[in-house]
């Protein structure tokens, strides 16, 4: 990537990432795995991150009109109803009322195993959706801000599926997966690298994805382009963060590296007790 640098937060001014208010939502790991298809069509995945991003934890439930679903996301009823079928059929959701007056509510699921050989997808109900019991079970999950997902990225029109294609919304999200402030500033540097003005990621990562490392490079550098990463030159000392580069001072034993971190953060993870020590040595 020839023009690497000029995504490289260069100085120390305030309000360069956007700490989001809105809450979190969570995606699990489990949808991003070398024996986990894709799912049938890309409206019916941005539908189920869409449900996740509307999941109200005090209800344990979405609580969503249709009306307003087929508005945010720009499908039609029968497309909305296809892809909320599907979404129980397979076991992601079920649905906890019926009635036609009452606006749309279901629990989201621990997310189905899946068995290639027979093709069949396997409910794991059994395993209450709570963070603290997937967790327990080592049923990994994604935590995201808010912000971080907008309606325009999930609705079903020409341009976003052209911009937000299967592909693209995988990468983004598998990011965030292996973003750690406290511990790396940003995404691991042991799982995308970047270096002499190219990127590198660990081959986990485009096996998860189902595509090429040069694929996968590429998806970054758009994310890139379109100011939802920044690259941030990190020190380590001891394989542990100290802060960011242009704020630590320099010191016996300091190594440096790039990292990628996601312009919108949450606030929960900003003000993070394991950040306490840091934060004040991070360009946020």
């Amino acid at each position: 990537m020839n023009n690497l640098a000029s995504y490289i937060v260069n100085d120390t001014k305030p309000n360069q990432f956007n700490i989001s208010m809105n809450g979190q939502f969570i995606i699990q790991r489990k949808i991003f795995s070398d024996i986990y298809p894709d799912f049938p069509y890309l409206i019916t995945f941005k539908l189920y991150i869409y449900l996740c991003r509307s999941y109200e934890w005090r209800y344990q439930r979405v609580k969503k009109a249709k009306s307003e679903m087929q508005k945010d996301l720009n499908l039609n009823r029968n497309q909305l109803n296809n892809a909320l079928r599907w979404l129980e059929a397979h076991y992601f959701i079920e649905r906890t009322n019926s009635h036609k007056q009452q606006m749309f509510q279901a629990e989201l699921l621990t997310a189905p195993d899946y068995d290639p050989y027979t093709n069949t997808y396997i409910s794991c109900k059994s395993i209450a959706f709570y963070t603290s019991e997937l967790k327990q079970r080592n049923q990994g999950y994604i935590m995201l801000p808010a912000d971080a997902v907008t309606n325009l990225m999930l609705e079903n029109t020409s341009t976003s599926n052209r911009i937000w294609t299967y592909t693209k919304l995988k990468v983004y999200l598998h990011l965030y997966a292996n973003c750690w402030l406290s511990y790396f500033g940003g995404v691991n540097p042991d799982f995308v690298r970047i270096e002499s003005n190219a990127i590198h990621v660990e081959p986990s990562f485009y096996y998860n994805v189902k595509k090429s490392e040069k694929q996968v490079v590429k998806t970054i550098e758009l994310l890139l382009s379109m100011d939802l990463f920044k690259v941030v030159k990190v020190g380590f000392i001891k394989d542990e963060y100290i802060g960011d580069s242009l704020v630590v001072p320099k010191s016996n034993g300091l190594k440096e590296y790039f990292v990628l971190r996601p312009y919108h953060l949450s606030e929960k993870k900003v003000k993070d007790k394991k950040l306490d020590n840091i934060r004040g040595c991070m360009i946020l």
